[in-house]
C-alpha cells in the first residue's frame, strides 16, 4: 500500500507543479513581485506586457492608479481586454487613500479569489500596500504575512511611511477597523 501511495503521488507531483503559472517571461516589467503563485503585483506595464502577462496566466488585471497618472498611454482596459484578461480599475488618489478604496479592492479581489490576479499602479507602492493589507486582512492570528516583504518595492519601510504618512495611516486604520 506504502508503493502505492509512493507511485501515485510521483504520478500527480507534476501535474501539480504544471498547474503553477510561470511568470519567467514576465518578471522584467517595472517592479513586478510575485506574491503567491496567483497573486502578483507590479509598476505600470507597458502596452505590449498584457498580451504577455496572458499568455504567462493572469486573468484579471487590477488598476489602482487614476487616469491622470498614466502618462504612457490612455487605453488600459482595451488594451487588457483584447489581450483577454478581466479589467478592473479603482483609482486610489496617491495623497489620499481611503478604507473605501481599501473596501473597493477586497470586494473585487474576493470576486476573483480562484483566478491569477495582477495589481498594480505606477511604481508598484500602492499595489503592493492593498495587496499586504488583504494578505493580512486574510490571514489566520499567526499567519500574518510579513509587511516588508510584500512591501518590499517601498525600499526601505519604515523610511518611506514616514515621508509618506498617509500610508502609515491607512495602514493602521484598516488594521485597526478590521481589528484581528
Amino acid at each position: 500500500m506504502r508503493w502505492f501511495s509512493f507511485a501515485a503521488a510521483l504520478t500527480l507531483m507534476p501535474m501539480a507543479h504544471a498547474a503553477l503559472p510561470d511568470m519567467t517571461p514576465v518578471q522584467d516589467i517595472r517592479a513586478f513581485q510575485t506574491v503567491s503563485p496567483s497573486l502578483l503585483t507590479a509598476g505600470l506595464p507597458m502596452p505590449a506586457d498584457f498580451a504577455r502577462l496572458h499568455q504567462a496566466g493572469v486573468e484579471v488585471v487590477i488598476n489602482l492608479m487614476p487616469d491622470s497618472s498614466n502618462k504612457a498611454y490612455s487605453n488600459e482596459a482595451e488594451l487588457v481586454t483584447d489581450a483577454g484578461m478581466v479589467y478592473v480599475a479603482i483609482p486610489v488618489d496617491w495623497q489620499n487613500p481611503t478604507t473605501d478604496d481599501v473596501d473597493a479592492f477586497f470586494n473585487v479581489m474576493s470576486r476573483y479569489q480562484d483566478k491569477t490576479v495582477l495589481v498594480h499602479c505606477l511604481a508598484n507602492f500602492r499595489a503592493s500596500a492593498f495587496v499586504y493589507l488583504y494578505q493580512w486582512a486574510q490571514a489566520e492570528q499567526g499567519d500574518k504575512p510579513e509587511m516588508a516583504a510584500v512591501m518590499a518595492p517601498w525600499g526601505d519601510l519604515e523610511q518611506s511611511l514616514k515621508e509618506y504618512p498617509q500610508w502609515a495611516a491607512l495602514i493602521e486604520k484598516v488594521k485597526a477597523q478590521r481589528g484581528q
